[in-house]
């Protein structure tokens, strides 16, 4: 798993990668949830029962380490072009 400098050592034990799980992308451990969908519904306001309700295999604070992974390992987006030939 790769982490930002200064995050949350409880992060490193909640927030995992591996390439058999949505293809390395960071879920919070034990679940198929995506990091980035959980801080996206949190800071698009969403109240947090209703994104608890979705996801009820988490806790309120794995919203929390979300937001913190998210914020410290901003997503890139990585674009390929194909040019007609």
């Amino acid at each position: 798993m790769t982490t930002s400098e200064g995050t949350n050592a409880k992060q490193d034990n909640t927030i995992v990668s591996d390439l058999e799980i949505l293809s390395g992308m960071p879920v919070i451990k034990g679940t198929r949830i995506l990091v980035y969908d959980g801080a996206a519904s949190v800071n698009a306001g969403i109240p947090r029962d209703r994104i608890l309700a979705a996801y009820p295999t988490i806790k309120e604070h794995h919203l929390d380490l979300a937001v913190a992974y998210a914020g410290a390992n901003p997503l890139r987006l990585q674009v390929h072009l194909r040019l007609p030939e």
